[in-house]
């Protein structure tokens, strides 16, 4: 789990300020598919049974990841819990 966790903060790290606002205001609903495509490719684990899938689809996106869930999480322990511009 720890390295899918590294993927995840280095996904993060490739983001820009403007990818970085979508994925935290995504974060309890769903994902767009090119945030999700772009974890991807990455290598952050986002595919369940050979299928794009994340932890689930829904009629607008994605949800977000465990490992990105994770990842949220603990920059908003360390912040005010509203601002994605902490770097992981």
């Amino acid at each position: 789990m720890s390295n899918s966790v590294h993927l995840a903060r280095h996904w993060w790290g490739t983001l820009d300020q403007a990818d970085r606002q979508r994925v935290w205001d995504s974060r309890h609903s769903y994902l767009a598919g090119d945030l999700v495509e772009s974890m991807a490719n990455a290598g952050v684990p986002v595919v369940s049974d050979g299928r794009w899938s994340c932890v689930s689809v829904g009629p607008t996106g994605f949800t977000v990841p465990t490992t990105v869930q994770q990842l949220l999480q603990g920059m908003s322990q360390i912040s005010d819990g509203n601002s994605p511009h902490e770097s992981a």
